[in-house]
């Protein structure tokens, strides 16, 4: 059932502790729509009125007189529904037909909000990689990866290689949104196991946490060719994949073809890689405060009573739209605010140029003529005075209302200071197209003003450059009243700007490479924050209509990125050759652009290719968007590179082969993009009202000149002396050599731009003169001479037409025009004379019909040209250059011709291609888990495999003539037996050499660092090169704890005189230590990590832990701790127990030892004591502090008269020397010792005297004949593990 409701109740329920309520809003009834349509209402205006009608049904405070009679009878329901509901709409019809009340509260005046564009804020973003690998260089060795799966001796499984496979080819690619990189790696000899998807590792990062589709990896290892082809071992390719993009991989554009199988290589440059225009500075251009729409309402303007509020209004909308539109109640071309906004000086732009009328302040917008070696001063005026006064103006200003210019000083301010910031001596600038440096600045303070010096010191394009003059920086209006500017004073955006230079230069790291590809990666963009949405702007005549109905319109606002173009040249040069002098650059005669309406980084490739031989070097110069909008025409064509239009890197029709010429030869450029007009690329809709759908081209028909001749020419004295080289020295320059200058001979051409006198057009003339070598009386005068002392002179000078715009007419004056040369002080034609200008009349003697196409979009355009412009007349625009550049060279590809395939025999290659993501942000170094090294020669079995032994990978390094040394040591010298001996103690002893040999050194120093870690000494045997066990085995080859066989015992009586080397070990060296040892700890498929123990003797006292550390890494090759720990033990044994080593010669006869054996040196040793010196009297008594007991000694004496020294034996009886040749002589007795050690044999050589020498080793042993080092490797509880 319905719930009864009183009719004092609001229709619309809700809930919570609100006041009031809100109307019921019915759904429209047909017929509701039509009597919306009949009225011209919006639909919006008639619900108001139907909610106002509502609210008048059920709220009544009415007498008692006023209440109807009710009568308790049945009512039909759907009658009085159906009277509600006309009644109601009768009601809003009478209340629209009504007449109008003159207040927005009581309904009359009424407001509408005019649609926003609201942008998005968020945006996806593109990637790109931030580097890009290192090639492997020249000679640099193919990784060994060595070693198999195990278990160690703590039962624990060994092994596990992780190892860095050689990038030998490189490509990345440019798609526009993101990047894509091709690798080709060589990962060893063939026969390393294929990896699995999880072991293969970008950085830290394995490639299966990669989406399928971004990336292929290709896998071949074989004996034969093993050049990366297809079928794709893991990850997608062909269409769909993003990580090949449907491609030919692995191929290169040489001179072979686009899809050669050429070298590549990859690399990101150093140095200058950032290109392009960045914090620009208004020259001049106007600002124009944020368009609003100020409406008048009549009923709320006309009329002593609305003085006030009428006057506020016609001073906002002065304030914004200047004085030809404050005409609110009139309808004319002034009211309804039309136009486009008022310009306000910006109060800073150039305003002197020291060519141009002596240097002196330029009052008027000028455009001049530059040169190299130019000064221009700009300046920055701090005065707010102006403003002040306008601000009072009774005709141009807002006197006697709330209306100021305070928001204006506040901007003003920030936009002057940020321009005194950057304009610091040294900086560099672009201003059209010519480049200046800051030479200095001069802050005059009492003036309010700074005066920055900067000089012209390279023109890259047209050598012309725009004065704002004095007009425009020191006034406070910046002459546009909206509808009519001062083509004298107003400056748009496109005027000169100036613009910080950034440039990049780029050179083949390669000779001879053929081709080379550059990465552009840019973001171009416009950005409106606020801005007035100009499209919903009405026009004129409509806003007078809604003020005249009283209607009030809301402002909307632009928040959004919109569309942006950015152009730069290529310009290229030949690399200085020692002895040669620099050549200049030359600008290729190519428009490039990049595009983009959103802070989105993009990438692009631009490929150029020389035609003719030779080693070059490129800039990437900006132009700036004064440059394209003055310098170039609409019809001109652009390339925009856009490698996200088409496919690129294929045959799609996108790709773009540009051939151009300059003076150094020809080049073929080659990108991925569109070809586009000037035309089509400058202008912007958002800044248009109602804008086209598309431009509107009008075809103009116009009448050119296309040549010139001069027909007067005269002086500002009246002197004719010597005018015409007065004039020709003030464009060409001197004729003859002066200082660095040398022009004699030569050829020159200038041009000059002139504008008439209204600005409606201009023309651009060429003057071309030859240097002459000329004869005094009969080509120069004596004047001449006098004035410029040489014999060279401009002769021949012709004048030609390079450019022009509007109509012109033949001959007569109405189109003759006058180019005046202001003679610069070191003119010596005009100080000989006596003038400053000279001034040369031309006329039209030719001309030709043209038809251009001109477009025109929208009612009113408040920028035309804001898709290029550097600067724009809003604060609330801003551009992509504002806090640096927009371009960066973030890769190059050179590419070179194979004279034959590289095929990569006998090895094994990974081919990888994958495509920049969030993940995916840079190519890290490729690296490959696997189980298993290369395959070898494996002793024991004597089969080919993988091996973990480390006799092995010797023997494998001895014999292998790629990778080892076996092109120089014949087979004869491996002794082989000795290195199978070696693996089958290895083996038992479960020490395992896991490992990748990346580095290239020296194969002995390998042999010799390494076989002591493996618990094995490197032998050499007549040459032949082995390897043994550092310790004692047994039968089954494990370290034997039994007593030493001794196999062959050297003496005195086989040992050659004076042969034996007995050298002992510093004590320095066998002081005790604590041995730091590193292992490496695998996990399948992942990085591997580094575990660490600290070792020392049981024996330690307190006082010796503190004792010297030394660090054994093995992480290397050593996958297990109990290895680490027997290595550890090994080590500190060896250092502790082994004092000497010895060597001698021996004959070969009956010798039965080899490297490797035991042996037992019997030596006998004289040793010398202070405590047995003394000396013998004349007399034959001893003197000694020691009693000497009677007996025969061995004796050194020293005779001090004849100063000889002899060992001998002496005679001692009751403390005296009977013998008298001994007598007046100081001695020392001698002892002597036996030695019976156990060495073990290094190296065993037959010499060239047929004697056999022999060099050994201390084998210390117990009494029982044990080897100690055997016991304390495998005894354990000697030593102390800190982990």
């Amino acid at each position: 059932m319905a719930e009864w409701r009183p009719l004092h109740q609001s229709l619309y329920l809700r809930s919570g502790l609100e006041t009031g309520g809100q109307s019921y809003d019915p759904p429209l009834l047909p017929y509701e729509k039509s009597l919306i349509a009949a009225l011209d209402c919006s639909e919006e205006e008639y619900r108001k009125f139907v909610r106002y009608a509502m609210q008048r049904a059920h709220v009544r405070p009415a007498e008692y007189a006023h209440i109807p009679h009710i009568v308790n009878e049945p009512i039909s329901t759907t009658t009085f529904l159906v009277n509600l509901a006309i009644g109601l709409a009768l009601t809003a019809v009478s209340l629209l037909l009504a007449p109008k009340v003159p207040s927005l509260e009581d309904g009359k005046i009424k407001s509408r909000k005019l649609k926003n564009q609201i942008g998005p804020s968020r945006f996806n973003q593109a990637t790109s990689f931030d580097n890009a690998p290192s090639l492997a260089e020249l000679n640099q060795p193919i990784p060994i990866p060595f070693g198999k799966r195990g278990t160690g001796a703590d039962g624990v499984v060994t092994g596990g290689l992780i190892f860095v496979p050689a990038l030998v080819w490189s490509r990345i690619y440019a798609y526009g949104a993101y990047q894509a990189y091709e690798g080709v790696y060589v990962a060893g000899e063939f026969g390393v196991d294929e990896p699995d998807l999880g072991g293969i590792l970008l950085g830290t990062q394995s490639v299966s946490a990669l989406a399928n589709k971004e990336f292929a990896v290709y896998w071949s290892s074989k004996q034969g060719s093993n050049r990366p082809a297809s079928p794709q071992l893991y990850g997608t390719e062909g269409p769909g994949a993003t990580g090949t993009v449907g491609r030919q991989i692995f191929t290169a554009p040489t001179s072979d073809g686009q899809f050669s199988s050429g070298f590549s290589m990859s690399y990101v440059p150093s140095g200058d890689t950032t290109f392009g225009t960045a914090t620009p500075i208004h020259n001049g251009t106007a600002h124009r405060f944020n368009w609003e729409i100020i409406s008048a309402p009549f009923s709320a303007t006309e009329g002593s009573d609305n003085e006030d509020a009428r006057k506020e209004i016609q001073a906002k909308r002065r304030k914004i739209a200047g004085m030809d539109a404050d005409v609110l109640h009139i309808k004319g071309p002034e009211s309804g605010q039309p136009g486009t906004g008022r310009a306000y000086a910006r109060r800073m732009g150039f305003i002197q140029h020291s060519g141009t009328d002596d240097g002196k302040e330029v009052k008027d917008k000028t455009i001049v003529t530059v040169n190299v070696g130019d000064t221009a001063i700009f300046e920055i005026d701090n005065d707010d005075n102006v403003w002040k006064k306008l601000e009072k103006d009774e005709v141009k200003g807002f006197k006697g209302t709330e209306v100021n210019l305070d928001d204006l000083k506040g901007s003003a301010k920030s936009w002057r200071q940020r321009a005194s910031d950057l304009l610091v001596v040294g900086s560099r600038w672009i201003v059209g197209a010519s480049s200046w440096v800051v030479k200095s600045r001069d802050d005059q303070t009492a003036k309010k003003r700074i005066q920055i010096t900067m000089e012209c010191v390279s023109l890259l394009g047209v050598p012309e450059i725009g004065l704002a003059g004095t007009r425009n920086v020191r006034e406070g209006l910046g002459g546009d009243e909206g509808t009519e500017q001062n083509p004298r004073k107003h400056c748009g955006p496109n005027f000169y700007s100036l613009c910080a230079l950034n440039v990049a230069t780029i050179r083949p790291v390669r000779r001879d490479a053929e081709v080379i590809e550059l990465g552009i990666k840019s973001q171009v963009f416009n950005r409106a924050a606020g801005l007035c949405n100009f499209n919903a702007i009405p026009s004129a005549d409509k806003l007078f209509k809604l003020d005249k109905r009283d209607i009030t319109l809301t402002t909307g606002r632009m928040d959004r990125y919109f569309q942006r173009s950015s152009f730069f040249s290529i310009h290229v040069r030949p690399v200085k050759e020692y002895g040669q002098p620099q050549a200049g650059f030359a600008k290729m005669p190519l428009i490039f652009c990049v595009q983009g309406n959103a802070p989105i980084t993009q990438s692009n490739f631009l490929r150029i290719r020389p035609q003719t031989s030779g080693y070059f070097e490129y800039r990437l110069i900006p132009r700036t968007g004064a440059d394209i909008n003055i310098n170039n025409k609409d019809t001109d064509d652009v390339i925009v590179l856009k490698a996200s239009e088409g496919v690129a890197y294929t045959n799609d029709s996108k790709i773009i082969g540009q051939p151009v010429s300059t003076k150094y030869g020809d080049f073929q450029i080659t990108t991925q993009g569109i070809k586009a007009k000037v035309g089509d690329i400058t202008a912007n809709d958002e800044l248009f009202t109602k804008p086209g759908d598309s431009a509107e081209f009008i075809e103009v028909e116009t009448q050119v000149p296309n040549a010139v001749e001069r027909t007067d020419i005269a002086s500002d004295t009246g002197s004719v002396s010597l005018i015409k080289h007065a004039w020709a020295y003030h464009f060409l320059g001197t004729p003859k050599k002066q200082g660095e200058i040398d022009n004699r001979g030569i050829t020159k051409t200038v041009t000059h731009r002139h504008y008439k006198e209204n600005g409606d057009k201009f023309i651009t003339v060429s003057i071309t003169a030859d240097s002459v070598e000329g004869e005094i009386g009969r080509d120069i005068g004596r004047a001449y001479y006098e004035a410029l002392p040489g014999h060279y002179y401009w002769a021949n000078v012709r004048f030609g037409v390079t450019e022009s715009t509007g109509d012109w007419s033949k001959g007569g004056n109405d189109d003759r025009f006058t180019i005046t040369a202001e003679l610069r002080p070191d003119n010596p034609f005009g100080n000989a004379g006596g003038y400053s200008k000279v001034m040369s009349a031309f006329d039209v003697t030719s001309r030709k019909v043209v038809t251009t196409s001109t477009t025109k979009k929208g009612e009113r355009v408040f920028e035309k040209a804001s898709q290029i412009a550097d600067v724009s007349h809003y604060t609330e625009l801003t551009k992509s250059n504002d806090s640096g550049p927009e371009h960066e060279i973030t890769f190059v590809n050179e590419y070179i011709s194979n004279n034959t395939l590289a095929q990569y025999d006998d090895m094994s290659t990974i081919g990888f291609t994958v495509k920049s993501s969030g993940e995916i942000a840079g190519i890290e170094q490729l690296r490959l888990w696997s189980q298993t090294g290369i395959n070898v020669t494996r002793l024991i079995e004597g089969t080919s495999g993988p091996s973990n032994l480390f006799a092995d990978l010797v023997f494998y390094l001895l014999k292998n003539t790629s990778q080892g040394v076996g092109n120089v040591v014949p087979a004869e010298l491996v002794d082989e037996n000795s290195l199978r001996a070696t693996a089958r103690f290895l083996r038992a002893n479960k020490i395992f050499y896991d490992g990748v040999i990346e580095d290239t050194e020296s194969f002995r120093t390998f042999i010799y660092d390494n076989a002591p870690l493996q618990l094995c000494s490197f032998t050499i045997k007549n040459g032949r090169f082995g390897m043994i066990p550092a310790l004692p085995v047994d039968s089954n080859d494990a370290i034997s704890l039994q007593p030493i066989t001794v196999e062959q015992i050297f003496t005195a009586g086989n040992i050659i005189e004076n042969s034996l080397q007995l050298q002992y070990i510093d004590v320095s060296q066998r002081s005790n230590i604590r041995a730091l040892v590193t292992w490496r700890v695998t996990v399948q498929n992942d990085l591997p990590y580094q575990a660490s123990a600290l070792v020392h003797w049981s024996d330690f006292g307190v006082n010796e832990r503190n004792t010297t550390e030394q660090s054994f890494d093995l992480s290397e090759f050593c996958t297990n701790r109990e290895q680490a720990l027997r290595t550890a033990r090994f080590l500190l044994s060896v250092r502790r127990r082994i004092t000497k080593t010895v060597s001698f010669k021996t004959v070969p006869d009956a010798l039965g030892v080899q490297p490797g054996s035991y042996i037992r040196v019997i030596t006998e040793a004289s040793t010398y004591s202070s405590t047995a010196n003394g000396s013998i009297t004349d007399a034959g008594t001893l003197v000694s502090i020691t009693t000497v007991e009677d007996g025969d000694y061995e004796a050194l004496l020293y005779n001090p008269t004849t100063q000889e020294v002899t060992e001998t034996t002496i005679t001692i009886a009751d403390n005296t020397v009977s013998d008298s040749q001994y007598h007046g002589s100081l001695f020392t007795l001698l002892s002597g010792s036996t030695d019976y050690s156990v060495y073990q044999i290094e190296s065993l050589n037959l010499e060239e005297d047929g004697l056999v020498s022999i060099s050994a080793v201390e084998v210390p042993t117990d009494d029982q004949g044990v080897s100690i080092v055997a016991k304390d490797v495998l005894t354990e509880s000697n030593f102390t593990v800190l982990e």
